[in-house]
């Protein structure tokens, strides 16, 4: 029975980091199948980042955005595309049980964990009306390995652009 108990506080203290979550949101009544060309708001919000993984993401969302069929250019550009990296800290709660007993003493020990996560945001502004019309959040935690990170902020952009244009 110990056993059970083992496996299953493990797995909740895995699962909050195995779920990437991404959200988006956009103008319901936007036809994107007129965008062909898009600009750089400027560079990253990203002080978290430094500056090799700032121009990794980048390259990751241009990558997403060629295959979605559009063009970067430097003037007469359709949409403004802007990114936007945030860090907040959320502690991570995990309880062993010495046990299982039914009336018998049993002792359960709580521990928290701070744990790091990124959200990512993607903007993308129609530059003749300035108005937003997509916006994608994605939240994944932040591992002290850069090529983890590298991977999820992959991920995370391929799990954006998935969802654009809108259906």
């Amino acid at each position: 029975m110990n056993q059970i108990v083992m496996i299953l506080a493990l797995f909740y203290a895995i699962s909050p980091m195995a779920g990437q979550k991404v959200h988006v949101d956009f103008d319901h009544a936007c036809d994107f199948s007129r965008y062909q060309t898009y600009r750089w708001s400027g560079p990253p919000n990203a002080e978290f980042l430094n500056q090799l993984m700032q121009e990794r993401v980048v390259g990751f969302v241009e990558e997403a955005l060629a295959a979605k069929r559009l063009r970067r250019v430097e003037t007469g550009n359709d949409l403004v595309v802007s990114l936007h990296m945030n860090v907040r800290e959320q502690d991570i709660y995990t309880t062993f049980t010495d046990g299982w007993a039914w009336g018998g003493n049993v002792t359960s020990t709580t521990t928290a964990e701070p744990m790091l996560w990124g959200i990512l945001t993607v903007d993308i502004v129609d530059s003749g009306r300035g108005k937003l019309v997509f916006q994608a959040v994605s939240t994944d935690p932040i591992s002290s390995k850069p090529e983890k990170n590298t991977k999820r902020l992959a991920k995370a952009v391929n799990k954006i652009f998935e969802k654009y244009p809108p259906r």
